[in-house]
């Protein structure tokens, strides 16, 4: 199973938890990818060009990656996700302090390209965000409305602020029983069933025709 670890603005895989992350999982037997994107004010933020780095460190998604995206690296998962050709479904998306939108002119640029939540939610077998109540840089309003929107289960910490420090056990574990516990139900199946009631009135008709026919 293979872990893509993204990390976010002004940030490298040799920063915050990545090390640590990466170091740990393998020990746990994960293949870890950890793609260097272009994410610094000193480098040009063009999204497409952003999209193709991705694809030549990462490449295709397969049906078992687990991809973790620490703050605007969860973004870029999620633009990665309607942009890339996929051949199979992740088996889940990790949003670490994640915005849901930005302020910043320099970072703008990256979200002119809305996001079809409706279209993204269905492209992983689950999503997962994660964001602490006391986080500074993105308040945890951002996460619960990522939460809502992809359908995600929300994990809300407390002391974490913007999960820049060195280790953080609840993303290691987090990951973990991802990988454990297998999957059994397909992209959207945790959603509610708006027919159901109306396959539930058919099968009771038919019931009753066929009770007819017997009397």
């Amino acid at each position: 199973m293979r872990v893509i670890l993204v990390h976010g603005f002004q940030a490298s895989p040799e920063m915050n938890f990545h090390p640590w992350l990466a170091t740990q999982l393998r020990e746990h037997g994960f293949e870890v990818l950890t793609p260097t994107l272009p994410l610094k004010t000193d480098e040009e933020l063009d999204l497409s060009f952003i999209m193709n780095e991705m694809k030549r460190q990462v490449g295709y998604l397969r049906g078992d990656d687990i991809l973790l995206g620490h703050s605007l690296g969860g973004f870029i998962i999620l633009q990665y996700l309607e942009a890339v050709e996929m051949k199979e479904t992740p088996r889940a998306i990790i949003l670490v302090a994640s915005p849901w939108s930005v302020t910043k002119p320099e970072l703008r640029r990256l979200f002119i390209a809305d996001l079809d939540a409706d279209v993204i939610m269905w492209k992983a077998q689950q999503f997962f965000v994660v964001h602490s109540k006391d986080d500074k840089l993105v308040p945890i309003d951002h996460g619960k409305h990522l939460a809502e929107v992809l359908k995600a289960e929300f994990i809300e910490t407390d002391g974490h602020d913007h999960f820049m420090g060195s280790s953080y056990p609840v993303l290691r574990d987090l990951i973990i029983n991802i990988e454990r516990i297998p999957i059994d139900f397909s992209p959207g199946g945790n959603l509610p069933d708006d027919f159901a009631s109306i396959h539930w009135a058919e099968h009771q008709n038919r019931e009753e025709e066929v009770s007819d026919e017997l009397l």
